[in-house]
C-alpha cells in the first residue's frame, strides 16, 4: 500500500494550495469590487460638491456677498473666505465644534475625520473668494463598511466551502494515483512470488545433483528435465514481464493493410499439427466477403497466439479449438472457441488481471504465469478493440475480439 504519511502530506499540500489560490482570488476580487464602489461613492459625492461650487460661484460673480448665496443641497456646509477671513458660512449647530477644517491648505478634494465623523471637502478659488464646501459622508461610509464586512464574511465562508470541496476533489484526484501506486506494489509482489517458485525448484534440483556427484547424467535425467522445464517457464515469465512493462512497445502501432484470412490461415497451419500431437481438434473458418483489415499485423498475430495458446493449455485430449472471423458493425469479430475446462462466473472479470490464475487451474498444475491475458488486453486496447468472454465451467470458453477494420496510427 502507498505510504500513508506521504498520502496525508500530499492531501494537505493540495488543500493548502487550493485554499491559497481560491482565497487569494476572492480577496483580490473583493478588494477590486470594494475599490470600485468606493470610487463610485466618492465620485457621486464629488459631483454634488462640484454642482454646489458652480452654483455658488455664479452667485458670487453676480452679487459678491451682498446677497447671501443659496445652496442646492442644504446638507452641504459652506464657508467663504476672503484674505483668510471667514466672510460667510452656513449656520450648522450639529458640527459647529469642529468645522471649518483648516488643516488642508491645498485646493481640491480631500477627506478627513473629526470626532468620529467623516467629511468630504471641496476647496476652490472663485471670483477672488475661497469657497470651502463640506459634506458629511457618514451614511456613505456606513454602506461601504457594510459592503466590506459582507465581503469579509463572504471570503471566510467561501474559504470554508473551498476547504471541503478541496478535501473532496483532492481525495478523488488521488484515487487513481493511489491505485496506480498500489498496482505497482502488487505487481512487484506478485512478480516476486511467481518468480520465486521456478527459482526455488531449479535451486533444489541443482542442490540435489550436487549432493550426488558420483551420479552420471543419465542418473539425473529426470532432475535435469524438471530444472530445464522450470527454466523455460522462468524464461517465458521474464519475457512476458518485459512485454508487460514495456507498454510503449505494445501501444506503438505499425499500421499496414493485409488480408485477415491469410493471417488466420498462416497461424492455424502451425497449430493443426500441434493439435494432432496432443490428440486435440483444431479448425478455422474464414470470412467469405472482403477480408482486408488495416491495423498492426504483428500485434494482431501476437494477440491471436496468446488466445490460441491459452485454449491449448485449458483443454484436454479429445477437445476442440476453433478460430473464426465474422463481420459486425464495421468490425471484424475474431472468435476463439473451445470446449475445455471453462472459467467460473465469479472469475471471468478477473482473468485479465496481472498474475491472476484460478485455483482450479493451479490445482491441475497447468503451466502458466497469469500474464498472457493482461498483455492481450493491452494489445486489444491499443488496436481500439474490445473483448467479450463467454464461459461455462467444464463446458468451454469463447473469446470474441472485436477490432475495427481500419484504424489510424496516432
Amino acid at each position: 500500500m502507498i505510504n500513508n504519511d506521504i498520502l496525508i502530506k500530499t492531501k494537505k499540500n493540495l488543500i493548502k494550495i487550493n485554499i491559497a489560490v481560491v482565497g487569494s482570488f476572492l480577496i483580490i476580487f473583493s478588494l477590486c469590487i470594494y475599490g470600485y464602489f468606493k470610487a463610485q461613492t466618492y465620485k457621486n459625492v464629488d459631483s454634488y460638491l462640484k454642482e454646489e461650487l458652480e452654483y455658488i460661484g455664479i452667485q458670487l460673480e453676480r452679487n459678491h456677498l451682498y446677497v447671501a448665496p443659496k445652496l442646492l443641497d442644504p446638507k452641504n456646509i459652506v464657508y467663504i473666505y476672503k484674505d483668510n477671513q471667514v466672510k460667510y458660512f452656513t449656520p450648522n449647530g450639529y458640527f459647529k465644534d469642529f468645522i471649518p477644517y483648516n488643516n488642508s491648505k491645498d485646493l481640491g478634494f480631500s477627506t478627513y475625520k473629526e470626532d468620529g465623523y467623516t467629511f468630504r471637502e471641496l476647496k476652490f478659488n472663485v471670483a477672488g473668494y475661497t469657497i470651502q464646501i463640506i459634506r458629511n459622508i457618514d451614511s456613505e461610509m456606513v454602506l461601504l463598511n457594510r459592503l466590506l464586512a459582507v465581503f469579509f464574511v463572504g471570503v471566510i465562508f467561501a474559504i470554508i466551502i473551498t476547504y471541503f470541496i478541496a478535501l473532496y476533489l483532492t481525495k478523488k484526484a488521488l484515487v487513481p494515483i493511489e491505485r496506480t501506486w498500489n498496482n505497482q506494489v502488487k505487481f512487484i509482489q506478485d512478480a516476486s512470488h511467481e518468480l520465486r517458485t521456478p527459482i526455488t525448484i531449479i535451486s533444489s534440483k541443482l542442490e540435489s545433483i550436487l549432493k550426488h556427484p558420483q551420479n552420471s547424467i543419465s542418473d539425473e535425467v529426470e532432475t535435469i528435465a524438471d530444472a530445464m522445464k522450470e527454466n523455460r517457464r522462468l524464461k517465458k515469465m521474464v519475457n512476458d514481464l518485459l512485454h508487460l512493462t514495456k507498454e510503449e512497445s505494445i501501444t506503438n502501432l505499425q499500421i499496414e493493410e493485409f488480408d485477415i484470412n491469410d493471417l488466420i490461415k498462416d497461424i492455424s497451419n502451425d497449430y493443426i499439427e500441434i493439435a494432432d500431437m496432443y490428440d486435440k481438434e483444431f479448425s478455422y473458418d474464414f470470412y467469405e466477403s472482403n477480408s482486408i483489415i488495416i491495423t498492426d499485423k504483428a500485434k494482431l498475430r501476437q494477440l491471436i497466439l496468446i488466445f490460441i495458446d491459452n485454449a491449448f493449455k485449458y483443454t484436454n485430449e479429445g477437445d476442440y479449438i476453433n478460430i473464426s472471423v465474422s463481420d459486425r458493425d464495421n468490425n471484424f469479430i475474431i472468435s476463439i472457441k473451445d470446449n475445455g475446462i471453462g472459467i467460473k462466473d465469479d472469475e471471468v472479470n478477473l482473468i485479465f488481471d496481472r498474475f491472476f490464475r484460478s485455483e482450479n487451474v493451479r490445482d491441475k498444475d497447468i503451466d502458466g504465469s497469469g500474464i498472457g491475458l493482461s498483455i492481450a488486453k493491452m494489445i486489444v486496447n491499443s488496436l481500439k478493440g474490445n473483448i467479450k468472454v463467454y464461459s461455462k465451467i467444464n463446458k468451454g470458453t469463447t473469446f470474441d475480439i472485436a477490432l475495427p477494420k481500419k484504424i489510424k496510427n496516432n
